[in-house]
């Protein structure tokens, strides 16, 4: 069902291609139609949509409004749709889950494993995104749920589950470290570590960790990227700072060992699932946020 006029069509074309011409291609409409549609709804709303550039168009601020408004009435007709499909008891559907990059090695693929065993007809949209824009994505309706990394701003959303990961080291099966259940930051001073490096949140909680304990680390290795450092890791460089989250999937391979940190001034990381309370949920929804429920709740540190 499109009950959406031709101009609000093209008018998200050229809004997500940033050229007539792209739009006419993606669309399969001739540049010239989209373009007389464009500037009579610029006529009717008496106000510039886009800037004509050398380089294409750009939204104005009044583009800008009305783009973000549009994005969510397509998002509100794909709700409509799943919530009379679940009403005609069909079990089919799809939804949106934004997620950061930590959880595409382990957490998701087990996500998307479950559920094409236990509902095939239920397509899962994996949108990973940068941790810091996570938030914005979700409430301009881009996904019907979301995995946040250590949330501040939760007035907007509804948590339906947190759960914390510890902080610590990850080293080799064979490595001294490997032995301990849990250690203090003074019994790892001695080894050469692979650190966190901006942009990565790590690398700020690190060396608050090593001034509040006034250690001077045995530095072998900066990496900005958490898979760097895991290979670093794996080739004997070092041990690294991470979170459980981080290497959860090698661990559970057996490919490397993770000892917590404890003490005072040691943080966890929180991992919530949440979504956008002025949205009504579908039921297919629920059920992938049930799912994602059950995996975290076994996962719970």
């Amino acid at each position: 069902m499109q009950p959406f006029s031709r101009f609000l069509i093209y008018f998200l074309a050229v809004a997500r291609h940033s050229s007539i011409r792209k739009a006419a291609e993606d669309l399969h409409i001739a540049g010239s139609a989209i373009n007389r549609h464009i500037l009579l709804g610029e006529k009717q709303l008496q106000t510039p949509l886009f800037e004509r550039l050398p380089t294409g168009m750009r939204l104005t601020a009044a583009g800008e409004l009305l783009y973000g408004c549009a994005r969510r009435w397509v998002k509100d007709l794909d709700d409509l749709n799943r919530q009379i499909d679940d009403l005609k008891g069909i079990r089919r559907g799809q939804v949106d889950l934004l997620a950061p990059e930590a959880l595409s090695r382990a957490f998701l693929p087990e996500l998307v494993r479950r559920m094409k065993e236990s509902h095939p007809g239920v397509v899962l949209n994996m949108n990973i995104r940068d941790t810091r824009r996570i938030h914005e994505a979700l409430l301009s309706g881009e996904g019907d749920l979301a995995l946040v990394l250590d949330p501040e701003e939760l007035r907007d959303l509804v948590v339906i589950r947190r759960m914390s990961f510890p902080l610590g080291f990850v080293c080799r099966p064979d490595h001294p470290l490997a032995q301990h259940t849990a250690i203090r930051l003074t019994q790892c001073a001695d080894y050469p570590m692979v650190v966190p490096e901006q942009p990565l949140a790590l690398s700020s909680v690190f060396a608050r960790l090593m001034d509040a304990g006034r250690i001077d680390p045995r530095i072998s290795a900066r990496a900005n990227n958490v898979q760097m450092i895991i290979s670093l890791v794996a080739a004997g460089i070092g041990i690294g700072f991470l979170s459980y989250l981080d290497v959860m999937s090698e661990v559970m391979r057996g490919d490397m060992a993770f000892v917590p940190l404890v003490g005072a001034h040691v943080p966890h990381l929180t991992l919530a699932l949440v979504h956008d309370r002025t949205r009504q949920l579908s039921r297919t929804t629920h059920l992938v946020g049930n799912m994602i429920d059950e995996i975290m709740s076994r996962h719970v540190a």
